[in-house]
Order: structure tokens, then sequence, then C-alpha cells
């Protein structure tokens, strides 16, 4: 995983700011898309500021490193998402949208849908998960791949559930990709393979 946020403090004047949201279960390879994307998208001049969720500040980071290691119920772990990433949204997203920059994030609302959402009911987690503070991003990219690209860490709480849970949770990130009209990207084959197909699906989202 990437260790954070990263991006420049110049207004980007001559383009408009971009919300771009990598998606997939564990070790499909979001985190070395995300660092290759914006790698592809600052050697063409434009601004990029990366983050991941939970995370993007200190007290983000402080709360992910809670929640990846300490069991807590299915409620408090929602809110405590939630509350993240609204925190997420005022204090890193937006101030880098104003400023005209891409935002490129590893994690955001599909991946409450997807976990929380197969513990607590996808109906009421999908209707907190979208209220109208939670900016929607201008693309959301499921990288799907046929196995995970790497071995699942069993010390890991959202992991241990080995392969069965990794195919549970990559068929319903498909099945959601339909529903809400977020993009299916393989993530199968050589890294920069992967980079080229989603530089063709967004260049033209984002740009502008």
């Amino acid at each position: 995983m990437n260790a954070g946020p990263s991006s420049t403090t110049i207004v980007d004047d001559h383009h408009r700011g971009a919300l771009v949201v990598l998606e997939g279960p564990d070790r499909v390879g979001k985190s070395t898309q995300v660092e290759r994307l914006a790698q592809w998208f600052r050697g063409r001049g434009r601004s990029v500021s990366v983050s991941r969720e939970p995370g993007g500040d200190a007290l983000g980071e402080a709360i992910r490193t809670m929640l990846l290691g300490e069991s807590v119920d299915g409620w408090t772990e929602l809110f405590l998402f939630l509350a993240v990433r609204a925190r997420h949204l005022s204090s890193v997203i937006e101030p880098a949208l104003s400023r005209g920059e891409l935002v490129i994030l590893d994690r955001y609302t599909p991946s409450t849908l997807v976990y929380q959402g197969a513990q607590l009911g996808e109906e009421l987690v999908t209707q907190l998960a979208t209220l109208p503070v939670f900016r929607e991003p201008d693309a959301t990219i499921v990288l799907d791949c046929r196995e995970p690209l790497a071995a699942l860490d069993s010390a890991d709480r959202f992991e241990h559930s080995g392969l069965t849970g990794w195919h549970e949770r990559r068929n319903g990130y498909r099945a959601l990709a339909r529903r809400h009209g977020w993009l299916l990207i393989s993530g199968d084959g050589p890294p920069e393979l992967v980079t080229k197909r989603l530089v063709e699906t967004l260049v033209k989202r984002v740009t502008g």
C-alpha cells in the first residue's frame, strides 16, 4: 500500500479538479496502479494528489491502524470508516480538487458497500455511505483479477478469510459495478499493460 497522501500546493489553472477511485478486493494491484497512474498524468503536466482510505491525514492513518489490527462490532466499524471518509474529504480531497488537481484514491465508497454491506445489509449501508456529504467520483474503476496477485495476509483481519472470502468480495464488486455503473477493468497481466488499460479508460474522463 502507498504511504499516504502526496500532493502539490500549486494551483493548476489549466485543468479542473477530478476524483478517480481505484477499487477491488485485496491483492489486485490497486496501490501499484494508483502510483503508476499518478506518474503517467504527472509526466504530462497534470497536478496529482494520491491518497487512500482509510487514511488521508494523521488522524485517518491512526484510525486505519486501529481498524486493520483490532476487531470491532460491525456498526462501530461502519461509522468509523464513514467518519474517516468525511474527514478525508474535508481535509485532503476537497482542497486538492479546488486547486485543480487530479485526486486518485485507493478505495472509497465501494469498499464500504462490499465489506460492511455484506455484514450489515447492503440497502442500509448504501443509504449511509451515499449521503450528500460524500462526493461522487468522476470515475470509479474496479480492478478485476481472476485470482489474487499475491498471497493473502492471514494476519490482516480483512484477508484472513482466504480465497473463499476473496472470491465472495470479487463477486460482490462485480455485481455492484453493474448496478452502479462502475468501470470494470481487468487487473490481470503485467502492471504496464494494466496501466495502459486504465489510462485509455480515464484520459477523456479527467481532462479538460
